[in-house]
């Protein structure tokens, strides 16, 4: 809330008692203080003579200090903020404690009450507002990993008189350029303000998509926007490695074998052109034959030859099982070049099919908001949801059918995005889709249903919706409000093209 000096300001907060009989509570307000950098805080009891009506605490007027609320019956506790006139600008924040226990009147340092809840106030007194703060560290725990995921470390520093809300993201590249990832802070208010001259630490866990073309180093650029009308910035850049550094020792010793063996063929395939050249392989030694004798080849003269060779041999049969045996023989004969020239088409598969996977846009991920009450995840495909959303895709005003059964979806595709589209697709035809997820360890080719024995005619009827899914029914309980699962794999992205 925001206020003026001499300003009053009215409000009342709910307090339900729940129980079967008659509870008396008290009110009691204190200041409010930042404590360490995970949005702690710590209540500091009211001081007059030190204070001296500089502080929230001292403007706040609770019309009743003890409360009765009848049994299961909710109440609202008035309360008014009188600004005085000589208010300090800035932030000023509060709590409202609501206990079972009357506060002590001596001047003790901490608050003893028990069974209490609590409502904090923050207030904005208007003025010379100093809106300021910056990004004062963003790391990563580790710098070189074996896997796609790493641990965020961002701590952001309020240097101004007031409390402020920064919002914006983490946006994570490979060395390609190629977006890996995007991680949304603050938004819904997640994390909450930071108080004026406090440090507060955001810690988040990316998980990436494996994939052999994203090894190498990562770019992850963190931007903040705060301020009343979110119009200042901060902004910071680390990079880690992601080293799977096992695979690539394999991967290594492969390539040096395939040079070996290469540099092997070509100089038996050199000893060859010289033997049909008439020239000795001891430069330094007499010619096994005289200069007249030597001629001139090409370069596939040995295949010109081996060609040849095959020919007359296979004029000489007739039936198929002596062109099978000659080939046969054939094929054991020049099994070097043949063996050379399997390895070589297959490293160019192998080139082509890394730049094919180096070339994807997007792959999914899951991101971890660590350091809250509870742990709170979000998927690549929540924040595509969202994305598609904003554009309209589906019309999302169509209201739940909650005849219907709830939906889970999981993307099996190794496609990212199709989880979001038939998540906005549903709800638009009235399904109600309780939640989108990621399986980063799978990339199914078909996309199945799998459901309630009892709801077989729903899953066919949405069956038909996701372009003629296959079903599988189940009848083990799970935890999961979802009655149905649709597992997405890649034929959906071919139905939907």
């Amino acid at each position: 809330m925001s206020a003026n000096p001499t300003q009053n300001w009215t409000s009342f907060v709910r307090v339900i008692n729940p129980n079967p009989y008659e509870i008396r509570v008290y009110a009691n307000v204190v200041n409010f203080a930042p404590q360490g950098e995970l949005g702690q805080g710590k209540f500091v009891p009211l001081i007059e003579e030190e204070s001296k009506g500089k502080t929230i605490a001292e403007w706040i007027d609770v019309t009743a200090d003890e409360i009765v609320i009848p049994p299961e019956q909710t109440i609202e506790v008035p309360f008014i903020v009188n600004v005085p006139e000589d208010a300090p600008p800035g932030g000023h924040f509060a709590a409202l404690l609501i206990g079972t226990k009357p506060p002590k009147e001596d001047k003790q340092t901490q608050v003893i009450t028990s069974q209490i809840v609590t409502t904090l106030l923050f207030l904005r007194v208007t003025g010379d507002i100093d809106e300021s703060g910056n990004i004062r560290s963003f790391r990563t725990t580790k710098k070189i990993l074996e896997q796609p995921q790493a641990t965020f470390e961002l701590r952001f520093e309020n240097t101004g008189n007031v409390h402020i809300l920064p919002q914006g993201e983490i946006r994570i590249t490979n060395m390609w350029g190629q977006e890996r990832g995007v991680i949304p802070i603050n938004r819904s208010s997640l994390y909450g303000n930071v108080l004026p001259d406090s440090v507060r630490k955001y810690d988040f866990t990316w998980t990436g998509e494996w994939s052999p073309s994203d090894v190498g180093r990562y770019t992850a650029i963190a931007s903040l926007a705060y301020g009343e009308d979110g119009r200042k910035f901060s902004s910071s850049e680390v990079t880690f490695w992601v080293i799977p550094w096992k695979i690539l020792l394999s991967v290594l010793l492969v390539l040096v074998g395939f040079g070996l063996l290469f540099t092997w063929a070509v100089k038996l395939y050199i000893k060859k052109m010289l033997l049909m050249a008439g020239v000795s392989q001891n430069l330094g030694a007499k010619p096994l034959v005289s200069v007249k004798t030597k001629r001139r080849v090409s370069v596939v003269a040995p295949i010109e030859e081996g060609m040849l060779d095959l020919r007359e041999q296979w004029q000489e049969t007739s039936s198929l099982r002596e062109r099978v045996s000659t080939l046969t023989s054939f094929v054991g004969t020049y099994k070097v070049f043949f063996g050379v020239v399997f390895l070589v088409i297959l490293f160019i598969t192998l080139i082509f099919a890394y730049i094919q996977s180096a070339s994807v846009s997007e792959r999914a991920y899951d991101v971890t908001f660590d350091g809250l009450s509870e742990e709170v995840k979000i998927s690549s495909e929540d924040v595509k949801y969202q994305e598609l959303k904003e554009q309209s895709v589906y019309d999302a005003s169509t209201e739940p059918d909650l005849s219907l059964p709830k939906i889970q979806i999981v993307n099996r595709s190794g496609v990212s995005g199709l989880a979001a589209d038939l998540r906005l697709k549903l709800e638009s035809d009235g399904y109600q889709v309780i939640g989108i997820e990621n399986d980063l360890g799978s990339a199914e080719k078909n996309t199945v249903i799998v459901y309630d024995p009892e709801l077989s005619e729903e899953a066919l009827v949405l069956s038909q919706k996701v372009y003629g899914a296959l079903l599988s029914a189940f009848s083990d309980e799970t935890d999961s409000e979802a009655l149905i699962t649709i597992y997405v794999g890649e034929d959906l992205q071919n139905a939907v093209q």
